[in-house]
């Protein structure tokens, strides 16, 4: 920070500290009409408040051109704002901040997205990389923030954090929870959300989803990414169930912990804006950057043919708008199948079918892939060209980019690496013979606790119509990754000898033993993150829903 745009304030009551002193973020407030931010640090002997000159502002990606941008603007009457070329965004500045939600709603009439605007002390706060309760050191009267997981020893880290007398101002820490250990522990799980999400403790939401939201609002935000307007299509999801066999080995592999990780480059790239990009179109069937949510057109070479789809989302959808529902249900009933079979088709037939089924069926010698050319259904081409051209193209594929990283990728790798340092810090803790329940533990088990729920918790937002981040499209291409993923889970477990009684889009449940072996065994040979076992035997059933 430059002298140029920060004051350092003495503070009433404040001393002087050593260069040792660590001070915390603890509040942030807009004073509009001197266009500046007051940023509060404190320490249990004194406090420090910095100005830093302030406009709101909210992010363009590379949705519209800074020059048709300040043409737009302009025209439309507006005076008094400021287009900046910043880390390959547009960033837009108002005079203040009802004048940038005007802007912001005026733009959407012009390029039918809508610019996220968050309030001003939020979007501060993201801008500098700080959030809430952060540490930060004094030097040469300037302050710098400092990452404990950068300490070289867990003995720096655990006495790094003093943050008790923010919490409990009336009584040290240890004494809160001595007195009341649960709403001590709900103050500090209050204090990690509130680093994770940039919002004031007052302002952190109580219910899941609303944390999820907030959550997406600071990623969408950081990278300029707009809110789209698609239809609110209902994506269906399995849910409930009871399992039968109390005296069965009964296991619960839950996969929740390992969408998020699937949503960078390593494996599918998911995000709104690597989706069907124009530098990675694929031309064969086994291209490796189709997505499972693709439907490939074949045609059918026998009669009467059912068949069990990897998709249950397409079987839904298939059974409800498709004639001979009653034979469905009846082989449905007769094969014992968790979902409605797709057909019947007869010889000749043709049909878009999912990815994964289209690539069985031509296997299996039941489908070949439809084409205008007679070679392409021998080696697998696709009609791509008819995609450029905006006609009806023969497939209807989604593919990410092999070029392009996606924002959600970048988030979800810059989270993991912060976990992994957490959790190596946190286990020599937890493996410590004699505990030490001090804030700091508490504190950052707390932090790692919520952002791992924020990262499973990803998916979930992202496919609920409720959201203001929902996309059928995107949506599709998520729940499809994980139908597949648990489809292959399903296939591996049986050829391994293990019976899977339900499986849902987060879960499967295990029948057999070695369940943590079977997770391992599946994730070393298809490359995929390990999911998690939750419970074994009688232990797994207080998880199912």
């Amino acid at each position: 920070m430059s002298q140029h745009d920060t004051d350092l304030l003495s503070v009433s009551g404040s001393i002087s500290v050593s260069h040792s002193d660590v001070f915390y973020l603890t509040k942030v407030s807009y004073n509009e009409a001197k266009h500046e931010m007051l940023v509060e640090f404190s320490n249990s002997k004194s406090r420090i408040v910095e100005r830093h000159r302030f406009f709101p502002f909210t992010l363009f990606s590379n949705i519209i051109e800074k020059d048709k941008l300040q043409d737009l603007l302009l025209s439309a009457g507006f005076k008094g704002f400021s287009l900046e070329d910043e880390n390959n965004l547009i960033c837009l500045k108002a005079l203040s901040f009802s004048d940038l939600k005007k802007i912001s709603n005026s733009l959407v009439v012009f390029i039918n997205k809508k610019p996220l605007v968050l309030e001003p002390e939020r979007a501060f706060l993201i801008s500098k990389n700080w959030s809430y309760l952060d540490s930060f050191e004094k030097q040469s009267n300037k302050l710098y923030k400092v990452s404990p997981l950068e300490k070289a020893t867990v003995e720096s880290f655990v006495h790094s954090l003093d943050l008790g007398f923010f919490l409990t101002k009336e009584i040290p820490f240890s004494e809160a929870l001595r007195v009341n250990e649960s709403d001590a522990l709900f103050l500090v799980d209050l204090a990690a959300w509130s680093n994770i999400l940039s919002l004031p403790i007052d302002k952190v939401p109580k219910e899941v989803h609303e944390k999820a939201e907030v959550f997406l609002e600071n990623i969408f935000f950081k990278h300029g990414e707009l809110l789209s307007f698609n239809s609110q299509e209902k994506i269906y999801t399995k849910s409930g169930f009871e399992p039968l066999g109390f005296g069965d080995p009964l296991s619960k592999i839950d996969f929740s912990p390992v969408w998020a990780s699937l949503f960078s480059n390593n494996f599918f790239n998911i995000g709104p804006e690597t989706r069907n990009c124009s530098c990675c179109v694929p031309v064969v069937l086994e291209a490796n950057n189709l997505l499972p949510s693709s439907l490939i057109k074949v045609r059918f070479l026998d009669d009467n043919i059912f068949y069990e789809s990897f998709s249950e989302s397409f079987s839904f959808d298939f059974h409800n708008s498709n004639p001979a529902k009653d034979a469905r249900v009846s082989k449905k009933k007769e094969f014992f199948l968790s979902s409605f079979p797709i057909g019947p088709f007869f010889k000749n037939d043709s049909a878009l079918v999912p990815l994964m089924d289209a690539k069985r069926l031509i296997d299996e010698k039941k489908a070949v892939l439809v084409s205008s050319k007679d070679v392409s259904q021998e080696l697998g081409f696709l009609e791509i060209a008819q995609i450029s051209k905006n006609t009806n193209p023969i497939h209807e594929l989604n593919w990410f980019c092999k070029n392009k990283e996606s924002f959600f990728s970048k988030e979800v790798r810059s989270s993991n690496s912060i976990l992994f340092a957490l959790r190596k810090v946190l286990d020599k803790f937890e493996n410590n013979l004699f505990l030490d329940y001090n804030f700091s533990n508490l504190f950052f088990s707390a932090v790692y606790r919520s952002l791992s729920f924020s990262l499973c918790e990803l998916p979930n937002q992202l496919t609920n119509p409720n959201s203001k981040f929902f996309s059928t499209e995107l949506a599709k291409s998520i729940v499809s990754v994980q139908e597949s993923t648990i489809s292959k889970f399903k296939e591996f477990s049986e050829k391994e000898g293990y019976r899977v009684l339900h499986a849902n889009k987060n879960s499967a449940f295990v029948k057999g033993f070695s369940s943590l072996k079977l997770a391992k065994d599946f994730s070393s040979k298809t490359s995929l993150p390990q999911p998690q076992i939750v419970g074994f035997s009688r232990k797994a059933l207080g998880g199912f829903a």
